[in-house]
């Protein structure tokens, strides 16, 4: 490969703070306004204009059930969102007890509403093109922006990055893939507005006669599988060359609270070059996933009663990652800690959440499931401790974990969780100035349960 050689130059550093948060998707946000509600001086750096990330950017709603009786919010700060969006009228809580719901617009707003009340130090349209590493710490991050090169300094640094580039960046090894190193699909979500729901209700009810229409909660499937309600109009339309094979793999939809015309798409799925961390990847997914949506939209108009004035109103104009990098941490979430429900000491969030690799199927006879009456596992604080770096701290789907442990922690509740303890942990650093290794989680969970956690 042909180079050319960069010359040196003086970068100016433009912050000096306590806490320096890259990345203000689900885990990001979350963690920055835990840290600054501990009292600490937060920076938070993010490549959009908005919070939100998997959830704002990539169109991901709702959030999914934890599977654990009441769907209780280990973060406290989950669930004042949940909360808030519920008052507003863009959340909804379903009768499960799924306060997830939400429109991605107005939750984009919230969690930049909650991060000035809270403090923070936003950063918008910035890239972290590199750390400043020293003495197994990194000492800052060179950042690029309209602004030019320039370098931003904390004494504590989270990567919520979501593929775990600031620790990739400083050495740390990662894992990436399932044992073949291939990723789970990528997605680009999309929603629709226009539809007459009660029309496409009535629609969906000549196939399945006790569906019932819900805006908010809106739901129904097609998958590989070949047991969704719709799948023979599906079928006829692949026959009539209206939709291709790959359509029919994936496709669910979710209604948007606040919006009563609207659907959100969970699809199109791609399971070839899927590589979250490949740029070339991503871009493809935007191409082919555009194409895809505009094709889909020509079915729905042609099949689906309710669609005669659809449009399409936004496409995620992020593509939707399932799993990228994983860090090495003090501790790996294993197989069998998910599969088994272990419980560890320092546990800073719990789940019951499936494993959820898409496109694959597993099969695990030879371990038997502990019953007892706490059927979940927990995630240690361990897990958010890069090996060999002492003052960074990593939150959301890149923590610690096996492939198929990262499919089932990667939902919304618990990396919000993840990332208001990693918030905790990064003040308690700087404030008593200690390291974060010499951190308990019993203490960031107890902070937790008194802010009004529920574990």
């Amino acid at each position: 490969m042909r180079s050319i050689c960069e010359h040196e130059r003086v970068i100016p550093i433009i912050v000096e703070t306590d806490v320096l948060v890259a990345g203000g998707g689900t885990a990001g946000a979350v963690a920055a306004i835990s840290a600054a509600r501990e009292g600490a001086n937060v920076v938070l750096i993010e490549q959009f204009g908005g919070l939100g990330g998997t959830a704002t950017q990539s169109l991901v709603t709702p959030m999914m059930h934890t599977y654990i009786e009441n769907n209780p919010m280990c973060s406290s700060i989950s669930q004042e969102i949940n909360d808030r969006l519920i008052e507003s009228g863009y959340g909804y809580k379903g009768n499960n007890g799924n306060g997830g719901y939400f429109d991605p617009l107005m939750l984009k707003y919230l969690l930049e509403k909650m991060a000035v009340e809270s403090g923070v130090n936003l950063l918008y349209y910035t890239f972290v093109s590199d750390v400043i590493i020293k003495d197994n710490k990194v000492q800052g991050l060179i950042v690029e922006n309209k602004n030019g090169r320039n370098a931003l300094l904390g004494k504590v640094i989270i990567d919520c990055t979501g593929d775990a580039d600031l620790a990739w960046k400083a050495g740390v090894p990662c894992d990436k893939g399932d044992e073949d190193g291939k990723n789970q699909p990528l997605s680009l979500r999309y929603l629709v507005g226009g539809i007459d729901l009660e029309k496409f209700s009535d629609f969906i009810r000549n196939y399945d006669k006790n569906f019932r229409y819900k805006e908010s909660i809106f739901y129904s499937a097609v998958t590989s599988k070949g047991d969704g309600v719709l799948d023979p109009v599906f079928k006829e339309a692949i026959k009539k060359g209206d939709l291709t094979e790959e359509d029919a793999i994936y496709w669910e939809i979710f209604g948007v609270p606040g919006r009563y015309d609207t659907l959100a798409f969970n699809c199109p799925e791609f399971f070839e070059d899927v590589d979250g961390t490949n740029a070339y990847h991503l871009t493809k997914a935007q191409i082919k996933g555009k194409e895809a949506i505009m094709r889909h939209l020509k079915f729905y108009k042609k099949y689906f009663n309710g669609f005669e004035n659809a449009y399409v109103s936004e496409i995620a104009p992020m593509v939707g990652i399932r799993e990228s990098r994983r860090i090495i941490g003090e501790y790996k979430l294993s197989d069998e800690d998910v599969l088994l429900k272990r419980k560890f000491n320092d546990y800073i969030a719990k789940s019951n959440y499936p494993v959820d690799i898409h496109g694959k199927t597993l099969k695990y006879e030879d371990l038997k499931a502990v019953e007892d009456d706490r059927p979940y596992y927990e995630i240690p604080y361990r897990c958010l401790l890069p090996v060999d770096i002492e003052n960074m701290l990593v939150a959301g789907r890149c923590i610690s974990a096996s492939f198929l442990a990262q499919s089932s922690l990667r939902i919304q509740p618990t990396v919000r969780a993840i990332g208001e303890a990693a918030g905790i942990a990064a003040a308690i650093a700087v404030k008593e100035d200690i390291l974060l290794q010499q951190i308990d989680g019993t203490r960031i969970r107890e902070i937790m349960i008194d802010r009004g956690g529920n574990f």
